[in-house]
């Protein structure tokens, strides 16, 4: 079994045409990202369809559909999710929302409505695109709803690629406080923490309810030495195997990251773990 963590909403299936996606990056602090590592260009064209046809052909079983507000209208990204997730039942069958704590909405009765509506069951939170620490104390009472209702966060904790926003608003330090005031809700690191990996292991291995997800990050390169991600690889196959989950972001080809992830040195059991058994104890699957 192989579970997609972070499969984010196509770009396409929630702006109304290409140019004005490509408006949205191009023209504000997001634009970092398409002068970065990343081929942002191509996701222009990625649809459901197409992204739902690709993770077949790399036998993913599952995917963790996620809305993923940065900018734009946060609640058309979740209508979004919701469209996709119903029209692609078994290849979500669990989707999150996202939501903008810089709106007057009332961010806790969105996720409650959310969850009770329509069937969410996590919320996904880019707090940088606010710049809002993820411990920033405004976010405590959806954190607690999140808690509450038994629903997981995934938390932004490495680097982004923005042209006016410190990348130190996403130290996975932060979630260290976040976890210490809400012992019992499940929290995902996304994107593995780099830079600060050594820092997000420290976090997981003192709280039992903290999960590292490497999505967005070729698998290659976490198994590469001087590249940063050595502590998740030592501890990753030791001490945090039941704690790691595999995940593509919609930014590396799923072919790809599957066939890096089974190359990297790892002990076969935790191959399997990475690659979805943990993913699966996590959501009930």
């Amino acid at each position: 079994m192989i579970i997609d963590f972070r499969v984010t909403v196509p770009i396409r299936e929630w702006v109304d045409d290409v140019e004005e996606a490509k408006n949205l990056f191009l023209n504000s602090f997001m634009r970092g990202y398409a002068e970065s590592a990343y081929e942002v260009s191509a996701m222009y064209d990625v649809t459901a369809e197409s992204m739902v046809k690709a993770m077949d052909a790399a036998g993913v079983t599952y995917g963790v559909l996620q809305a993923e507000w940065a900018l734009g209208d946060y609640r058309k990204l979740n209508d979004a999710a919701y469209q996709i997730a119903r029209k692609y039942p078994k290849k979500f069958p669990r989707y999150y929302l996202t939501v903008n704590a810089l709106e007057d909405d009332d961010m806790v009765k969105v996720v409650e409505r959310e969850v009770k509506e329509r069937g969410f069951s996590g919320v996904n939170f880019q707090t940088w695109a606010q710049r809002m620490y993820p411990n920033d104390r405004r976010l405590y009472p959806v954190y607690a709803k999140c808690q509450e209702l038994g629903i997981p966060v995934t938390i932004h904790s490495s680097i982004n690629f923005t042209i006016d926003r410190s990348i130190d608003f996403s130290r996975p330090v932060y979630i260290d406080h976040i976890a210490c005031d809400f012992p019992d809700l499940k929290i995902v690191a996304n994107h593995g923490g780099w830079p600060w990996v050594n820092e997000l292991v420290a976090v997981a291995w003192k709280h039992k309810n903290v999960y590292i997800e490497i999505g967005a990050v070729a698998p290659k390169y976490i198994g590469t030495p001087g590249t940063g991600w050595e502590p998740l690889m030592v501890y990753g196959n030791s001490l945090l195997q039941d704690r790691v989950l595999f995940a593509t972001d919609d930014m590396v080809p799923w072919q790809r990251c599957v066939d890096e992830l089974k190359a990297l040195p790892l002990k076969d059991k935790v191959k399997e773990k990475w690659l979805g058994l943990n993913a699966a104890r996590l959501l009930g699957l």
